[in-house]
C-alpha cells in the first residue's frame, strides 16, 4: 500500500512537494489517510484544480466577509510569483507577480485582466518584498499590499500585458482574508496557518465541489477564529508534542471550534450545512478521518458528524445569514 496515501500529515511539517512553496510552517492539517479503495471523482488537471478551488474559496470568503475582522479585496483571481518555482522551471511570467487564475465575472476579469498578466503596482506602489514577509514568496507581499487597500475606494492596479503597461481601476467588495492555493502532491492534505490555505491536488481530485467546500470551510474557520495566534500565545505545540496533555486538549478544542463554525460558513455561502455531516458519515469521510494513523487531536468522523449536527440544530434553525456570536466571542 502506498505510504503517501496513508501518511498522517503532521502539523508543523511543510509539505513534501509543492508547486508553490508558501510558508515553511503550516499549523493546521486535516483530511489525512485516504485509503486506496476510497471513491474518487474524475481526475482533473492542475489548472482545473486551481479554478475549482478558487471558485469554492471565493464563494465562502465573499459570503462570510461580515464574520471576518481580517479582510482583503475580492478580485476573483489568484496570484503567483516567479520565486515560487525553482530557477529555470515553471510558467513564463509577464512580471515577478502574475495573475495565474481568474474567475469569469470576477472584478479582475471585469477590468480586462487576463490570465498571465503581470501585476507591477498596487495603488501606485511597486510590488516589493515586505520585511515581515522576507522569507515568503513575493506573491505574499503583493497580497498584503492588496489587503492594505482602503475600503470603499477604487483599487488601482498597474498591469503588464505583453509589451503594454496600463493602469486599471477596480470596484471591489471585501472578503475574508486568506491566500488560497493548490499543492502539487498526491497526498490528501488541507491546511491553514491563519494566512494561507492550501489544499493538495490529490484531495481536490478526489472530491466533488460540495465536498471541497466542506473541507475549505473548516480551514477558513481556523483563519476566522485566529487559532494560530491564539495557540501561539499559549505556547501550544503543533508537532508530535501537540498530541499529548494540555497541548492536545487545546489543539482539539480549536479543531472542534473550526468544525462548528464551518457549518455557519457553509450556510452563509448557500450550501446546506448538513452536507458537512453527510461528508463525515460517507465512505470517503470515514476513510479520510479514520484509520490507525488518525491524529489524537481530531475527533473520529462519527464524532465530527455529531458535533456538526448539534451545532446546526442548536444555532442554525433560522437559516442563513448566520451570525455565530457564541463562537466569534472566543477569538
Amino acid at each position: 500500500m502506498n505510504e503517501n496515501l496513508l501518511k498522517q500529515s503532521v502539523p508543523g511539517v511543510p509539505p513534501l512537494s509543492m508547486k508553490r512553496p508558501a510558508r515553511a510552517t503550516i499549523y493546521f492539517a486535516s483530511m489525512i489517510a485516504l485509503l486506496l479503495n476510497a471513491p474518487a471523482v474524475a481526475q482533473t488537471s492542475l489548472e482545473e484544480a486551481d479554478l475549482r478551488l478558487l471558485q469554492v474559496a471565493e464563494r465562502l470568503q465573499n459570503s462570510n466577509a461580515p464574520l471576518c475582522d481580517r479582510q482583503a479585496p475580492s478580485l476573483g483571481a489568484a496570484l503567483q510569483s516567479r520565486d515560487q518555482y525553482p530557477t529555470g522551471s515553471g510558467p513564463v511570467f509577464q512580471a515577478d507577480v502574475t495573475f495565474a487564475v481568474l474567475l469569469p465575472g470576477g472584478s479582475a476579469a471585469g477590468a480586462g485582466i487576463v490570465k498571465g498578466d503581470g501585476l507591477l503596482a498596487v495603488d501606485g506602489a511597486a510590488i516589493a518584498k515586505r520585511p515581515d514577509l522576507a522569507e515568503m514568496p513575493l506573491r505574499d507581499s503583493a497580497f498584503a499590499m492588496l489587503a492594505d487597500h482602503p475600503k470603499g475606494q477604487a483599487l488601482r492596479l498597474t498591469i503588464k500585458h505583453g509589451d503594454e503597461t496600463r493602469e486599471v481601476l477596480l470596484d471591489t467588495t471585501e472578503q475574508c482574508r486568506a491566500l488560497v492555493e493548490v499543492l502539487v502532491e498526491g497526498a490528501t492534505t488541507a491546511r491553514s496557518d491563519g494566512r494561507v490555505i492550501q489544499v493538495s491536488l490529490g484531495l481536490v481530485q478526489r472530491m466533488s465541489d460540495t465536498q471541497l467546500a466542506v473541507v475549505f470551510a473548516h480551514e477558513l474557520a481556523h483563519a476566522v477564529m485566529h487559532h494560530r495566534d491564539r495557540l501561539e500565545a499559549q505556547d501550544v505545540s503543533k508537532g508530535l508534542g501537540g498530541e499529548f496533555g494540555r497541548d492536545r486538549r487545546l489543539n482539539a478544542e480549536a479543531e472542534i471550534e473550526a468544525d462548528r463554525l464551518s457549518a455557519h460558513l457553509l450556510a452563509n455561502a448557500g450550501y446546506d450545512p448538513y452536507t458537512a455531516t453527510e461528508f463525515w458519515r460517507s465512505d470517503l469521510g470515514r476513510s479520510i478521518g479514520g484509520g490507525l494513523l488518525r491524529s489524537r487531536v481530531y475527533s473520529s468522523p462519527a464524532e465530527r458528524a455529531a458535533i456538526l449536527a448539534r451545532e446546526i440544530a442548536d444555532y442554525l434553525g433560522g437559516g442563513a445569514p448566520s451570525w455565530p456570536g457564541h463562537l466569534l466571542a472566543r477569538r
